[in-house]
């Protein structure tokens, strides 16, 4: 019988401090009264942003990179990819095992009833200040192998990324 094992934490700095950083922020082109009336009606956060979307493709990446690294067998990764999406795609995304959906627990779904090795990262990280999320990621891994080893590797990556204490939930797989 195969597990699915949760890990999931929140993030609470930057995770690339030493990186020079592009202003991503931008003037609208706001020129009459409606036009600041529209953007005064924008929701304005509270949760701040601690990445831009090419650290946040960067911090997916080194994710990745841990599960070809722990010598775990994953059949399928699904990517929780949130709109807009800015930049270009990093080529480990491209894979054919890698799945970019909005809306994941479907195709986790299927691939669970299937009995499928996968892995599952869905985050709210926050990117840009008029975009909602609450700083947090969820990385499921459900395989029959012993996983102990990327869990660790997936653990240590993300402390070390900035994240705070990353919480582990066991529990068995059922179909």
């Amino acid at each position: 019988m195969s597990k699915v094992i949760e890990l999931s934490s929140r993030l609470i700095r930057n995770p690339y401090p030493q990186n020079p950083k592009l202003c991503a922020a931008q003037t609208l082109p706001l020129q009459g009264e409606s036009d600041f009336l529209a953007i005064s009606l924008l929701p304005v956060g509270n949760i701040p942003v601690l990445l831009s979307f090419s650290e946040h493709y960067q911090l997916l990446v080194e994710l990745l990179e841990c599960v070809d690294h722990s010598g775990v067998e994953i059949e399928t990764i699904l990517l929780r990819m949130q709109m807009p999406a800015g930049g270009r795609m990093p080529k480990l995304f491209l894979q054919e095992r890698v799945l970019m959906l909005q809306d994941v627990q479907t195709e986790e779904l299927i691939l669970h009833k299937a009995g499928k090795p996968y892995l599952v990262i869905e985050d709210t990280l926050v990117r840009h200040p008029l975009e909602s999320g609450r700083n947090n990621i969820c990385i499921r891994i459900c395989t029959a192998e012993d996983s102990d080893n990327l869990v660790a590797m997936i653990s240590e990556k993300l402390l070390n990324l900035g994240f705070d204490n990353v919480e582990q939930i066991v529990r068995e797989r059922t179909v």
